[in-house]
């Protein structure tokens, strides 16, 4: 919970000091709606019971500033409601207010010790992890963005094209455009390593994200098994572009006339290195897709290489590629 330091993410839209307040108050006030529902049950009782956890949320979230906030607000309302004979700022008595001073020397403890550990190592890594994180999430949004607008202008070129070949050459390059954001959106894992990813993850994020895109209408499922494995994110995007070319192609062409079927994705270790998997139970592969002419199987076969990888046919009754991948 240091990490999530409100000030700077909400800065420079707000003050500083005005957030801090802002929380300092808002964490008084959770206290202040808790010490109500406790005064049915038991009243009066520890009065100072829940300054400390909110000194110490309040100095996690925002800093110690607004510990201090809470903690002068609590023990004000602590005076205020519950040591005076009369609500009010009545002379404590003796033992009151050796009371008051050490509760009110702990909650202070408690706001030092939050905000040593935001300044420590831990805390400054806890820091830096969630604000890294929160630029991994705005990066790859700007990204998705990116992508949609390209389909987006090439979708409007297609519409306007004079002759149907230009048209579906332009809708092949826009399934091919959409396709690289898909698989380079299931890249961002929350809190993960920025130089290696766990494959199986990201593979069952892009699996999830085709079967929803591509398989809601039809009668084929899409079936994802995968081991864990650390992968570097351009050799993991390099796979997701082959799987989803592969998967999408299979949704097109191995289930006519809405033929029911099942396409499989697989990874797993296999001797000293590792094997993806890519079947369906379809019609199997034409004489044109064997032979290797059309643009997908190039794609495919350059994104294979880019990922260090070999790529071979299986055997039927359905279309089946396996490439094979040396750590």
């Amino acid at each position: 919970m240091s990490g999530y330091d409100l000030p700077s993410r909400l800065a420079p839209g707000a003050p500083r000091l005005l957030i801090e307040a802002l929380v300092g108050v808002g964490c008084l006030g959770l206290v202040v709606v808790v010490r109500l529902m406790l005064e049915v049950v038991a009243p009066h009782a520890a009065p100072f019971a829940l300054a400390y956890p909110a000194a110490l949320l309040s100095t996690m979230l925002a800093g110690w500033r607004a510990g201090l906030i809470t903690v002068g607000f609590a023990g004000a309302g602590v005076w205020y409601l519950f040591l005076s004979p009369e609500m009010g700022f009545m002379p404590l008595s003796a033992l009151d207010a050796i009371d008051f001073a050490l509760n009110t020397l702990a909650a202070l403890l408690v706001v030092l010790i939050a905000q040593l550990f935001r300044a420590s190592p831990a805390g400054a890594r806890t820091q830096h992890g969630l604000a890294r994180d929160l630029m991994l999430r705005e990066l790859n949004h700007r990204v998705k963005n990116n992508f949609q607008m390209v389909a987006g202008l090439l979708d409007m070129h297609r519409r306007a094209a004079p002759d149907p070949v230009t048209s579906q050459a332009l809708e092949s390059v826009i399934a091919r455009v959409r396709s690289l954001g898909q698989a380079h959106g299931a890249l961002y894992v929350p809190s993960g390593d920025v130089d290696v990813i766990d494959f199986s993850r990201y593979l069952d994020h892009l699996c999830r994200s085709l079967s929803d895109s591509l398989l809601l209408n039809t009668d084929v499922h899409l079936e994802c098994a995968a081991e864990s494995a650390p992968m570097a994110p351009e050799r993991a995007a390099a796979l997701g572009v082959v799987i989803n070319e592969l998967v999408t192609n299979a949704v097109k062409h191995a289930f006519p006339d809405g033929r029911a079927g099942a396409i499989s994705v697989s990874f797993c270790r296999r001797g000293d290195g590792w094997r993806l998997t890519v079947a369906d139970d379809g019609v199997g592969l034409d004489a044109t897709a064997a032979s290797g002419a059309g643009i997908g199987r190039r794609l495919v076969q350059a994104f294979v290489r880019q990922a260090r990888g070999t790529l071979a046919e299986g055997a039927g009754p359905g279309a089946s590629f396996i490439i094979d991948l040396v750590d």
